[in-house]
């Protein structure tokens, strides 16, 4: 069995080599998959790519990596010129496909080929001079974009392959010959728009053509002298625009042809009216009459009439810029019974007041949007009943009268952003109870008070955003009990009183943006239980501690989906701990564009249902943003992450680890250099995770990442092949990098290593303890064998005899042994000491050397504190290398206490000189010290040093 057993194994290893080399192919695989170089997946749908502004020239290398279930790739704004063919192969699956903003001049045969599930392609704002045969293969394109290029020629049989094509905008080309576009959509049997607008063509066809498909047809901004389709049948065109035509006055018109034809635009066209024939119009709801007198005079409005009476199905009337006044509206409603009316830019409209539209009784939506208005009373629309839209917008008003708009009983939206208006005269709104949007944006409004807004009991819009408004005072808006978007940005707010949102009890979007707010009052927000979005960004609010606050400001905004606080002008700087209590429902937060913004690890801890977190550009100059390795902790719900551009150089280990639901993580524009395993553990979800214009460094410690983004099949990194290394070449890729030498097993390596360094410094350790100081009198030793043997010059002594003592026997030699040798009626001898006549500023071994070889004798005073001494051992050596080499008996020992023969083991050259020199040993009985002091004076002998040799050392 044993053996058995052994074969098994033996016959699974090549099954498992197999298994290795197939999961390695696998991984192969995937980094085509997720290593783009030039373009990036999509972070909320890996089947749309962009490879926007990456100067790409090469469309072939920039595409090549691409997955070929991408379904959407954008390719705009970049160097292409040229497509080869079958340039889109590995991205079969491409439902869209943009390449607008190239220079893209040629396009091959077959450039397109395999893109059969292809919908929508756009190459608009390229240098495409002729359209041939280049689209063959997509047979399911249904949009085609061609517009602004210089395309001056098609071949006829260009779209023949689009056969599901239904929309086609050749706009903005170079185009003259109507002739040849026909030839070439005849091919096109599901065509349903085609956009001719801005060429250059004059005639129409009249060769016998038909278009049964065609909607909707522009001739806009083109050259047109005649409108003649008698040879064109368009059973089923319901939208024409043949506007800004202005060469001539075009008096060809022939529309029999279009009897479906529904909206007709000749804005800016000279036309004249009496050619069209109104039997021929029987369907037209929609016709735009505008500009019409910039070049002709002033429109005869009985002409019009007559038109417009014979145009019974007509609904709406576009008649701008055509110098209409009070009275030319009179008569102009007389004509119709109109749903639609618009009369913007008629610069001539200064004052309605006198019943002008109440010919016109059935209206619905009236524009009269810049215009010089700058009064109107109730008498202007007494039979507007049935208004709803009224836009008035950027005309002269300043104010209006009491009740100018009490008779728009069913008015519903009302514009009038863009006046010099200063106050709200609330009794100007009388009656407008039906009104649901209000537009005051971008007027002159300094105050509103609690009377502003009376009379709207049903309003659900209210925009004041780019007003002069400084102040909100308590209850301004307490009687818009059902309003649910209050717009107030780009005011100068600082002041919002306690409850001045009081009443608003179904507001669900405040916005606070662009203003000078740097506080909140207690419960400011208190009566905003369903407030969902609430934007702050850039105002002032900032706090200087994170200490808890005794009111949080969000405390009641139970509901509160989105908020924002980006941009305030000197950044947060420290948000409070608790100041996101209360927000339990939160899901966006934006704190990004902060200059300076402090969190410590407990604010986001209330945040437990948050689904955004956006913290980027928070940088303010060298600073990073500081982020605690805990402050995430909470988010159990977080999807999307961005840390962008906040000059983080480092992350902290485990800092994201509790973010089990994070899809998206995006790192860009950080100073980081490492990217390791620690910083991505346990986010199971993750999908996009982008750390492109970091500064990476190519070494070793990236090794995890570079595989690991690699071989992912479930990460996107964008841009990933495109990731230059910082250091230590700046010029090379990571992806290039060789981390071979990485997976070397350096286990025995730093085993021999540490343990010769442990080995050496155990061994240095001893050596120290033991040899140094051996080491050191051997260098000396041999120094002073030098010096004595090759420099035996005569010279007289300056001193009887050096004394080498120990610092604890300094007492004994200066109160016994100085005083009984230099002092006294006795003979006296000169003595060199220590400390009193070694020479300041020379080492000491120079001192001791020169000591030695300027006596005569060196007494030695021995005792047990002697032997610990270095300097004591290193003294005798030198002594006895003098004894040596003189052949003299010059070393004198003096015993201050009896010391055991093993004591001086350690002293090889002391041993010897107590069995061969003299050697006096200091008495305990005061009665035997007389004979110890002779016999150290008959030691010494009776020579005596010269008193005039007053130097320490005699250098010769």
């Amino acid at each position: 069995m044993p053996g058995a057993v052994k074969m098994s194994w033996g016959n699974l290893v090549p099954a498992l080599q197999l298994l290795l080399l197939f999961i390695g192919l696998s991984l192969l695989s995937l980094v085509d998959t997720y290593g783009f170089n030039k373009c990036t997946q999509y972070e909320f749908d890996i089947h749309h790519v962009f490879c926007i502004r990456k100067k790409i020239t090469n469309l072939t290398d920039a595409i090549s990596d691409i997955p070929g279930y991408t379904t959407h790739l954008n390719l705009t704004e970049n160097y292409i010129e040229i497509l080869p063919a079958r340039s889109f192969t590995n991205v079969p699956a491409l439902l869209d496909l943009r390449l607008e903003w190239n220079f893209i001049w040629k396009i091959d045969e077959g450039a397109f080929r395999g893109l059969e599930n292809l919908t929508l392609l756009n190459l608009v704002e390229n240098k495409i001079q002729s359209v041939n045969n280049s689209f063959e293969g997509l047979s399911n394109l249904e949009t085609l974009l061609l517009n602004h290029n210089q395309i001056t020629h098609i071949h006829q049989k260009a779209f023949a392959p689009l056969v599901k094509l239904k929309y086609l905008s050749l706009a903005r080309n170079n185009i003259s010959n109507f002739s040849v576009i026909l030839e070439a959509v005849q091919y096109l049997p599901c065509l349903e728009y085609l956009d001719l607008t801005n060429n250059s063509i004059i005639y129409l066809d009249h060769s016998p053509k038909s278009l049964v498909s065609l909607l909707h047809l522009s001739f806009q901004g083109n050259k047109l002298m005649e409108l003649n389709f008698s040879a064109l049948s368009l059973p089923n065109l319901t939208t024409l625009s043949a506007s800004q035509n202005g060469h001539g006055v075009i008096q060809n018109v022939y529309l029999e042809t279009l009897p479906q034809l529904r909206s007709l635009n000749l804005s800016g066209t000279s036309v004249k009216l009496e050619m069209l024939s109104a039997k021929h119009l029987q369907n037209i709801r929609v016709i735009d009459l505008s500009n019409r007198e910039l070049r002709h005079g002033h429109l005869n409005v009985k002409t019009v009439c007559h038109l417009l009476r014979n145009l019974p199905m007509l609904e709406a009337l576009v008649f701008q810029k055509n110098a209409i006044n009070s009275e030319g509206i009179k008569h102009l409603a007389k004509c119709t019974r109109l749903l639609f009316l618009d009369l913007g830019q008629n610069s001539d409209l200064v004052h309605l007041n006198d019943s002008e539209f109440d010919a016109l009784p059935s209206l619905q939506r009236l524009n009269l949007n810049k215009c010089q208005l700058s009064f109107i009373s109730n008498r202007t629309w007494s039979s507007l009943q049935n208004l709803t839209i009224l836009d008035l917008s950027h005309n002269k008003f300043k104010s209006f009268p009491d009740f100018a708009f009490s008779p728009l009983k069913g008015l519903k939206y009302l514009f009038l952003s863009r006046n010099p208006i200063t106050e709200l005269n609330n009794l100007a709104f009388s009656g407008l109870f039906s009104l649901k949007e209000l537009n005051l944006a971008g007027c002159w409004i300094v105050t509103i008070d609690r009377y502003s807004f009376a009379q709207f009991p049903n309003l659900e819009l209210l925009d004041l955003g780019a007003n002069n408004i400084r102040t909100l005072n308590r209850g301004t808006f307490r009687c818009l009990k059902k309003l649910s978007v209050l717009i107030l940005s780009h005011n100068r707010l600082e002041i919002i009183e306690p409850s001045a949102f009081s009443g608003l009890t179904y507001l669900h979007h405040l916005d606070l943006v662009y203003n000078s707010l740097s506080y909140f009052h207690k419960h400011l927000f208190s009566d905003l239980e369903k407030l969902q979005v609430l934007k702050l960004g850039f105002n002032k609010i900032k706090y200087e501690t994170t200490r808890t606050l005794q009111y949080p400001p969000f405390m009641k905004l139970k509901s509160l989906k989105q908020l924002s606080l980006e941009g305030q002008q000197n950044g947060i700087q420290v948000v409070p701990s608790n100041f996101f209590q209360g927000l339990s429902s939160l899901q966006e937060l934006l704190l990004g564009k902060n200059p300076s913004i402090f969190l410590d690890h407990r604010q986001f801890d209330p945040l437990i249902n948050l689904t955004k977190l956006d913290i980027s550009g928070t940088k303010g100059g060298d600073r990073s943003l500081y982020l605690n390795a805990s402050l995430f902790k909470k988010l159990k719900r977080l999807k999307i992450l961005r840390l962008e551009n906040n000059n983080l150089d480092s992350l902290v280990p485990g800092m994201f680890s509790s973010l089990q639901s994070l899809q998206v993580l995006s790192l860009r524009f950080n100073n980081l250099k490492v990217i390791n395993q620690s910083h991505l553990e346990n986010l199971k979800s993750l999908m996009f995770f982008d750390v492109y214009g970091n500064k990476l460094q190519c070494n070793c410690d990236n090794m995890w990442f570079k595989n690991w983004s690699m071989n992912t099949g479930e990460v996107h990194v964008p841009f990933l092949r495109s990731y230059p290394c910082q250091q230590p070449e700046s010029q090379s890729l990571l992806i290039d990098f060789d981390d071979a030498m990485c997976n070397f097993d350096f286990g025995m390596v730093y085993f021999f290593c540490s343990f010769s360094v442990v080995l050496t410094t155990m061994v240095f350790s001893w050596f120290s303890a033991k040899m140094i100081s051996s080491l050191w009198y051997g260098l000396y030793i041999c120094r002073a064998w030098y010096l004595t043997k090759w420099n035996k010059t005569e010279k007289k002594f300056l001193y009887d005899a050096f004394v080498s003592f120990s610092a604890t026997d300094e007492e004994w030699v200066y109160k016994e042994l100085v005083p009984a040798l230099e002092e006294g009626s006795q003979t006296t001898f000169k003595l060199c000491l220590h400390h009193r006549d070694f020479e300041p500023g020379i080492d000491i071994f120079e001192n001791i050397q020169n000591a030695i070889n300027t006596s005569r004798k060196t007494l030695c005073v021995v005792s047990n504190q002697y032997l610990h001494s270095e300097w004591c051992r290193l003294e005798v050596q030198l002594a006895s290398m003098k004894m040596f080499y003189e052949h003299k008996d010059v070393i004198i020992l003096i015993f201050l206490e009896e010391i055991p023969n093993y004591r001086l083991s350690s002293y090889h050259r002391l041993r010897k000189l107590i069995n061969r020199q003299t050697f006096i040993t200091w008495p305990d009985s005061a009665h035997q010290q007389p004979l110890f002091w002779a016999r150290i004076r008959n030691a010494l002998g009776n020579e005596t040093v010269e008193k005039e040799n007053t130097h320490l050392i005699v250098v010769e």
